[in-house]
């Protein structure tokens, strides 16, 4: 199986396909806490919030939540009411084991997940197909009741037929 041919699976999945399990994830990163002045005074354990099991193969899975970007700032977040945004890392698994790694972004006080665009200057966003149909798998299972369709709109996205990653 290559990476295009296991993308192609989750892109093409329904948010019924899939199994949810909130913390603990096991799936952490330790990161120091620094001291104003320099040093190391603790550390941080940050990890993904939730994991995603495809039930039709449970060698398919996505680890969700984990902070990558606390202060995501890009152009086309500054048409949205709250311009807090962060990046969050998404990690594409197959038997356990992380095959791929992107991240999404939670904007308007986490009231939706989008995709980045290929694009940083705008107004037209590029997204391509692929990237966009998972982040709003990603949306459907683990962001709030919004509209993902009228977010990517309001933010100046459009699909692109193009090959990702």
């Amino acid at each position: 199986m290559t990476l295009d041919d296991y993308l192609t699976v989750i892109a093409t999945s329904k948010p019924n396909d899939w199994r949810a399990t909130v913390l603990p994830t096991f799936m952490f990163r330790v990161v120091p806490v620094r001291a104003s002045g320099g040093g190391t005074v603790d550390f941080e354990l940050q990890e993904h919030t939730t994991t995603l099991t495809f039930a039709r193969d449970i060698r398919f899975g996505m680890a969700w939540g984990l902070v990558g970007d606390k202060n995501y700032s890009e152009e086309w977040i500054e048409k949205l009411p709250n311009k807090r945004a962060q990046g969050v890392l998404i990690d594409f698994l197959f038997n356990g084991a992380m095959v791929y790694r992107d991240m999404l972004v939670a904007v308007d006080g986490w009231r939706c997940i989008l995709p980045q665009p290929i694009n940083e200057i705008g107004p037209v966003f590029q997204v391509p197909k692929r990237r966009m149909a998972i982040a709003k798998l990603v949306h459907q299972l683990v962001g709030p009741e919004s509209s993902f369709e009228s977010y990517f709109k309001r933010v100046g996205m459009q699909e692109l037929d193009q090959a990702w990653p």
